[in-house]
């Protein structure tokens, strides 16, 4: 794990089930499908992961080893979680809180309280994975991973005192991490952009930049951390309308990306697509993201995908995709208003309020503007950034970005300057 060396890793575990094999030794078997199964995790083998830990469970009638079977119920429960089989998962989640308790080990137990938090939060169950966090902060209050979980969930709801508190503990905590590769740093990478896409605070994305910069550089990295810190890179891509760092991301991530790990694959491919100007890969991979968080009962993550989807359909301003954009509106509005998502749903009802009256409809305006990138233009011609843009329209940073280089596309404008001088001469500033 620690030299990502996975073919000498495999031939390790092959040689000890060999060994355990010709001496009928039951508890080293188990010890070393345990251990395997940690790598394959972290190297995207999950259908053997899986194998493993249910092989480890198995044999756990015939051997006491609690460790090892704490071990291979939280690989089996995490993986099934990532696949999208919640309730497959669910039964493991708990065989292993169960279990952790009896190995005394402070590391096991908040890790099986952290994997159970995470079941719950997917699927929007705020109060269950409190509970859960709570038992986890109080037993390792220093666990980034717990810390970074419970931030992002208090955004998430709107509580934003409580959500600044988590932030800065782990902003803290980032500083007395080890060396990279590691998850807390590929977590950083990840979840901070996240962060990012709820607050609009762009300062927050350098700290996540440099946490993906050198989870990348470490040759060492096994797949998933490299996956995590360019999923990070690519939010950050995102955010910030980089079309030359969005296509860099996309021909990395469209190789070989899971479905989902605390954010749905699909959703950021069709984001990054969405940031290339492509709309109809964007709207592919939508639809593979809801189709996805639908079937695994993921209905933050749904929510979200509704939201992003709808956008992109606005942007693309076909008459075809009124009844679509409606739909996705309706759905995002009634996940995030039953789950208490405030700060999305305040950005769902935005887009339904602000765009549907103009939603298919021609506005005269010159070399194909629509209204609301006259909007953006008029405020760009008197000095706002995109920040202040979107505080006084109500919408997205990223969405704003997006504006201001479709108004320079179709204006012919170099920068924001001489985008400026159009509106002047076109009478629109």
């Amino acid at each position: 794990m620690e030299e990502g060396d996975y073919e000498g890793a495999t031939d390790a575990f092959n040689r000890t089930l060999a060994i355990a094999n010709r001496f009928g030794d039951v508890g080293l078997e188990m010890r070393a499908l345990a251990q395997s199964s940690t790598v394959d995790f972290w190297h995207l083998r999950w259908e053997d992961a899986v194998a493993k830990g249910l092989r480890v469970i198995e044999l756990a009638s015939r051997v006491e080893d609690p460790i090892s079977q704490a071990s291979a119920r939280r690989w089996v429960a995490i993986t099934l979680i990532n696949m999208g089989e919640p309730n497959r998962a669910n039964p493991h989640a708990a065989a292993t809180l169960v279990i952790a308790k009896r190995t005394r080990d402070q590391y096991v137990l908040a890790t099986a309280l952290w994997f159970n938090e995470l079941l719950f939060s997917y699927q929007g169950d705020w109060e269950a994975a409190k509970v859960f966090s709570e038992q986890g902060l109080l037993l390792s209050p220093s666990d980034n991973r717990m810390v970074s979980s419970r931030m992002l969930l208090e955004y998430q709801v709107g509580n934003v005192a409580e959500a600044r508190e988590y932030m800065e503990r782990f902003v803290e905590g980032i500083q007395l991490l080890p060396p990279p590769p590691n998850y807390d740093q590929a977590a950083v990478a990840l979840k901070i952009p996240l962060v990012v896409q709820i607050t609009g605070d762009m300062d927050l994305l350098q700290i996540a930049e440099n946490a993906a910069d050198m989870v990348l550089s470490a040759s060492s990295a096994t797949p998933l951390l490299s996956q995590l810190a360019r999923w990070g890179l690519a939010l950050i891509a995102i955010l910030r309308g980089d079309v030359k760092s969005a296509r860099e991301q996309y021909s990395s991530l469209i190789l070989g990306h899971t479905r989902f790990v605390v954010v749905s694959g699909d959703r950021v491919l069709g984001l990054l697509s969405q940031t290339m100007g492509d709309s109809d890969q964007a709207a592919t991979h939508f639809e593979g993201a809801l189709a996805f968080c639908r079937k695994a009962g993921y209905r933050p993550e749904l929510a979200w995908t509704c939201h992003d989807y709808a956008e992109t359909l606005l942007q693309r301003q076909s008459p075809a995709d009124q009844a679509k954009i409606m739909e996705l509106l309706e759905e995002g509005i009634s996940i995030s208003t039953d789950l208490g998502m405030a700060p999305l749903l305040k950005n769902v009802i935005s887009l339904k309020e602000r765009e549907e009256s103009s939603l298919v409809r021609g506005t005269g305006y010159p070399n194909g503007l629509t209204e609301r990138e006259v909007e953006v233009l008029r405020l760009v011609a008197a000095g706002r950034t995109d920040r202040e843009i979107a505080e006084e329209l109500i919408i997205a940073v990223r969405t704003v970005t997006t504006h201001v280089s479709n108004i320079l596309n179709k204006t012919d404008s170099a920068n924001r300057t001489e985008a400026a001088s159009y509106a002047t001469r076109q009478g629109l500033a």
